[in-house]
Formats: structure tokens, C-alpha cells, sequence
């Protein structure tokens, strides 16, 4: 009886144990599989909510690469706890703005660069004058042809004469000046200024100059620089450039453009070995006569097509009321 007893005592001990071991166990198992949840790569990170704390807006998205979410860090005992890096956002620190320079402001230094150049003068404000202008001079025949047409119209020009015929042709420019023109800077080789150094392009107006004084004189130089210091960039170019018109202005000199021109509008649409001489200058007297205008600076070269029928285009200018003048004399500088 006593044996039985404590039988029953063991077994019952046993069973009790045995359901409380089960209890832990699934305790233990449940509590894993909720960490899991957690900490596991394919739902952790990606699928978190953009929190006001981390969102950039877009004036900061600008200033500096934005973190949209926290960086995941895992613990050594994976599965059981997360640890939650928060990477700060960058902050933009703006860069001083530099000091004016000698205690300028920048809207008087950029005044001041400006000034530092000047930009060609292709017309001028005027209801009756006008300017004829001649440039190169490399044909004695039309040279001579001008001279002659300006006397009898009694009208004076402004020639742009390249430095090397300045020799060639002394005695036709020496006329030109006592006649009353002025002759002015068309550089020494008329090489477009753009595709030169600036020493080369000093070189290519200083040659000019030299030449020019061993033919008219320093006296007329000189002259020139005080009342007429014009000089027309071969082929325009440089028109549009700081560089070279800052060079030019460095060195006394005013560009000079134009508004009207013969060569673009009329000559180079044609073949000047073979078309007639005459029909072509007969185009240039009919564009030029109704496109002059008061105020026109009209560009034309000493060449049978410009100085052909230029005796007409004379009377026209005049048969429009305007009257043709020195550029000295229309600009003010």
C-alpha cells in the first residue's frame, strides 16, 4: 500500500514537470519568431514611412545629397535586437561673398570693366548726314577714281587703308589728305585680328602706324590719335570680341562698324571673274541709294564694282536730302 502510494506521488511529480518544460519551450519559440519580424532584412528599411524628422525639402534637396531613411545597424546576436543609426542630414554652410574690390561695389567694378573697352560705332543719330567710308586701297585705278569723284562732288571720305599699300600708292595719300580726307588704322596686313595673340595684334595696328608716319608724317599721326583715332577691324572681325576690343581701346583707338555695305548684300553673290563689271556696280548703285539712310555709316572698298558708278551714287545720296560728311565729324568722342 505504502509502495503505491508513493508510486502515484512520482508519476504525478513527473507529469507536472514534463507540462512545464512544454510551456517554456513554446515561450521561448513564439518570443523568437516576434523578434524575427523585426529585424529581418526584407522588411526592415525598405518599408519604413519617410518620418518629418529625416525628409528634405526641396531648397535643402538642393544645397546638399539628402539621407531619406536611417541606417540599419544589426547586433552581434542577430534575431534578437536592432540597434537605430540615424544619419544626420548635411548642413549648408553659403560661402562669403567676396569683398568689392578698393571698396567698390560690384555693379562700379563691372561699370568700370565696361568702360574699359569700346564697342564699334556702325551709325550715328542724324536725320541728313551721312559718312562714306573706303576701305583697303590696294586698286591705284580706283583710288584714283574716288579722289576724283569726291572733288567733284565736293564731299570728303574717311579712308581705312591698309598699311603695306601706304607705300605703294604715298603719292595718291598725301593727295587724299591735302585734299581734305582722313586716312585711318586698317592694320598692317589686314589679318583678322581674332585668330592672333594680343602681341600679334598690336604688332598688326603698331606696323600700321610706323608705315603711315614715314608717308604723312608724325605730325599727321599724331593728328590722327587727337581728332580722328578710328580703326576698322579687317573682315569685322573682333566687332564682337571683349579681347580685341578691349586691346584696341587700350590703344587709343575707336572701332568703327558700319550699317550699310556692298560686299555681303551684293558682291559675293556673284561670280566677280566672269559677270560684268558693270551690272554688278549698276547692283551696288541701286542698293546703296535706296537703303542710305541719315545717320549710315556706308562701308565700300576701292574696287570697280563699289567706284564704278560712284558718281551716281553721290547724286542719289544727295536727291534724298542728306549730305555726306568725315566720321570725325558726326561722332563725338
Amino acid at each position: 500500500m505504502v509502495r503505491f502510494f508513493y508510486f502515484c506521488l512520482i508519476f504525478f511529480l513527473m507529469i507536472t514537470l514534463l507540462s512545464g518544460c512544454k510551456t517554456v519551450t513554446v515561450s521561448r519559440t513564439m518570443e523568437n519568431e516576434e523578434n524575427n519580424k523585426v529585424s529581418s532584412p526584407e522588411t526592415s528599411g525598405s518599408a519604413l514611412p519617410e518620418t518629418e524628422s529625416n525628409a528634405v525639402s526641396e531648397t535643402d534637396a538642393n544645397k546638399a545629397e539628402p539621407t531619406a531613411y536611417p541606417e540599419f545597424t544589426p547586433s552581434p546576436a542577430a534575431g534578437l535586437s536592432v540597434t537605430v543609426t540615424r544619419v544626420p542630414t548635411p548642413v549648408f554652410t553659403p560661402t562669403p561673398a567676396p569683398e568689392p574690390v578698393s571698396g567698390t561695389s560690384p555693379a562700379q567694378d563691372q561699370e568700370k570693366a565696361a568702360s574699359e573697352l569700346m564697342y564699334p560705332v556702325k551709325s550715328f543719330n542724324d536725320e541728313t548726314r551721312i559718312c562714306l567710308t573706303f576701305d583697303d586701297g590696294g586698286n591705284q585705278k580706283a583710288v584714283k577714281k574716288v579722289l576724283e569723284v569726291l572733288k567733284k562732288h565736293n564731299v570728303k571720305g574717311t579712308f581705312f587703308i591698309i598699311g603695306k599699300y601706304l607705300k605703294t600708292h604715298a603719292d595718291l595719300w598725301k593727295q587724299a589728305v591735302e585734299e581734305g580726307h582722313i586716312i585711318c588704322n586698317h592694320t598692317q596686313n589686314h589679318v583678322w585680328l581674332t585668330r592672333l595673340s594680343n602681341d600679334e595684334a598690336k604688332k598688326e595696328i603698331t606696323e600700321w602706324e610706323a608705315n603711315a608716319a614715314e608717308v604723312l608724317g608724325q605730325e599727321y599721326i599724331d593728328r590722327m590719335k587727337r581728332e580722328f583715332p578710328f580703326i576698322r577691324l579687317p573682315g569685322g572681325a573682333g566687332n564682337d570680341s571683349d579681347r580685341i576690343l578691349k586691346l584696341v581701346s587700350e590703344m587709343g583707338y575707336i572701332p568703327v562698324g558700319w550699317n550699310l555695305e556692298s560686299y555681303y548684300a551684293v558682291l559675293r553673290h556673284h561670280d566677280l571673274k566672269t559677270e560684268s563689271v558693270d551690272l554688278i556696280a549698276e547692283e551696288v548703285l541701286e542698293h546703296i541709294s535706296k537703303k542710305v539712310t541719315g545717320g549710315s555709316i556706308v562701308l565700300l572698298h576701292f574696287n570697280p564694282y563699289d567706284t564704278s558708278r560712284l558718281d551716281d551714287i553721290i547724286s542719289a545720296i544727295k536727291e534724298k536730302g542728306l549730305t555726306m560728311h568725315l566720321l570725325s565729324e558726326c561722332l563725338d568722342f
